[in-house]
């Protein structure tokens, strides 16, 4: 694997100020680009975060791969490099070929994955087409950390490796694994580390040539591990004593947002299930365990992938249980693996128009655009650095009771790591349950006079 030599802005200046401000969201993109100087810890939360062993290696090593950074090119200038011929640019999807929206139709794909399963069917067809050796995703971990990311070069593996894992882990070993023995590889990640690989294959050309396909997760945001620590807690198995969880358990006769979640204690075979709301912690817009990293990124669906992939939560999509994707295709090989599961029958996909893609991740894109322009304008009042973003610091547009409820989920995100640390210390759940618990009827309450000044407002028009 070549390491590039330092052109511009060097590693060290680059992430310096990212880890400085805790702007960091643990892709490891640094450590592959200089692995003798940085490896990957977890810190007290959990998270994944650089260390810097070896200060003096990091001397001369190009920057420009930190998702983060101000040093590397924003999705607009990798789209426009790897996008081009039959794509259309929107402000929200980047630029795609088409969107769709379906499930796996073969064998049981679709009941193996988090929604309608053709992001794993996908990965499976490259592998039997040979356009790839191997994956690179989120895999369960053997011990320590739940998740983690790892290869996968049969089918069984691949599968092994379905479903979404709200937890943070970071890519460097594996992918430094897959470009050190030249395979072709597909990585799958959220937007931000499928921006962090674009940024690598610039420098590398090994990676150029070995990355052959990525697939994004489209998201929300990242969770540190307390969010599934805390959800076994409350299921009745504590941190210490958690051997495997699943984030989106799928319930026959429930909706597809009505999913459940289980947890499986160390030396124990049974599999404790609880429906996810009946949990503290719950609610996605709360920022419960978000990683300060995700309040400054304005990527949504992955924009500098060859596809990406999420939850179609449209109501038309709504009623049923084995759930079903949101697809946006932006490459010619995306586009042919999809064409041959449509021409095959493995796929049961149809077109679906980009506004209903956009509409499917509606509160995704009120967050990056909307919040986001809020929160750049509180961080550059409260000065220091910041990542430089595509949305224009302002909150003119907001009214303000919005601008509270953006004000109550930084408090919520913060609160929630700290008061999981105080369970941690007295060795209950209690105080996080009874806490969050709290937080969420302030959120609620906030939402409902959000409302009713509305209403007001509009009758006085």
């Amino acid at each position: 694997m070549t390491v590039a030599r330092a052109e511009a802005m060097s590693l060290k200046d680059e992430i310096a100020p990212v880890i400085a401000g805790g702007f960091c969201v643990g892709c490891g993109a640094c450590a592959v680009a200089a692995p003798e100087a940085i490896s990957m810890v977890r810190d007290r939360d959990g998270v994944c975060q650089p260390q810097i062993r070896k200060p003096a290696l990091l001397d001369g090593v190009a920057g420009g791969v930190c998702p983060f950074s101000d040093a590397a090119p924003n999705e607009d200038v990798h789209a426009r490099r790897l996008f081009v011929g039959d794509v259309t640019p929107d402000a929200h999807l980047g630029c795609y070929r088409r969107t769709l929206a379906g499930h796996a139709a073969e064998a049981d794909f679709r009941q193996g994955g988090s929604s309608g399963g053709v992001t794993t069917w996908v990965l499976v067809e490259a592998l039997r087409q040979n356009k790839i050796d191997a994956v690179v995703h989120v895999h369960p971990a053997a011990g320590g950390a739940l998740f983690d990311f790892d290869l996968a070069r049969t089918e069984d593996e691949i599968r092994s490796g379905a479903k979404t894992r709200y937890y943070s882990v970071s890519f460097e070993t594996a992918l430094r694994r897959a470009v050190d023995a030249k395979l072709r590889i597909a990585f799958v990640g959220v937007p931000c580390f499928v921006k962090a690989v674009r940024n690598l294959a610039s420098r590398d050309p090994d990676i150029a040539r070995q990355v052959v396909l990525t697939v994004a997760i489209i998201c929300g945001h990242m969770k540190s591990p307390g969010f599934a620590e805390s959800l076994a807690w409350q299921a009745g198995v504590p941190p210490d004593d958690i051997a495997a969880v699943d984030f989106r358990v799928k319930r026959p006769g429930h909706s597809a947002k009505q999913y459940g979640f289980s947890v499986k204690r160390a030396q124990d075979t049974a599999t404790l299930v609880k429906p996810m709301s009946e949990m503290a912690g719950r609610r996605w817009d709360g920022g419960y365990f978000r990683l300060k990293a995700c309040n400054f990124c304005d990527d949504v669906v992955g924009e500098t992938a060859d596809i990406s992939f999420g939850d179609a939560w449209l109501k038309e999509y709504d009623g049923d249980p084995g759930g079903t994707n949101v697809i946006v295709v932006r490459s010619e090989l995306a586009d042919a693996l999809i064409q041959s599961g449509q021409s095959s029958g493995a796929l049961d996909v149809h077109d679906l128009p980009p506004e209903r893609a956009i509409a499917s991740q509606s509160a995704g894109f009120r967050d990056r655009r909307d919040a986001l322009a809020y929160r750049l304008w509180l961080a550059d009042r409260r000065g220091g650095w910041r990542p430089q973003k595509r949305v224009q610091p302002g909150r003119d547009h907001l009214t303000i009771m919005r601008r509270v409820i953006y004000r109550l989920r930084g408090v919520v995100r913060v609160r929630s790591f700290a008061s999981l640390r105080l369970s941690k210390r007295l060795g209950s759940p209690r105080p996080y349950v009874w806490e969050m618990t709290f937080w969420h009827a302030i959120l609620r309450l906030a939402g409902d006079l959000e409302s009713l000044t509305a209403k007001i407002s509009s009758r006085r028009r």
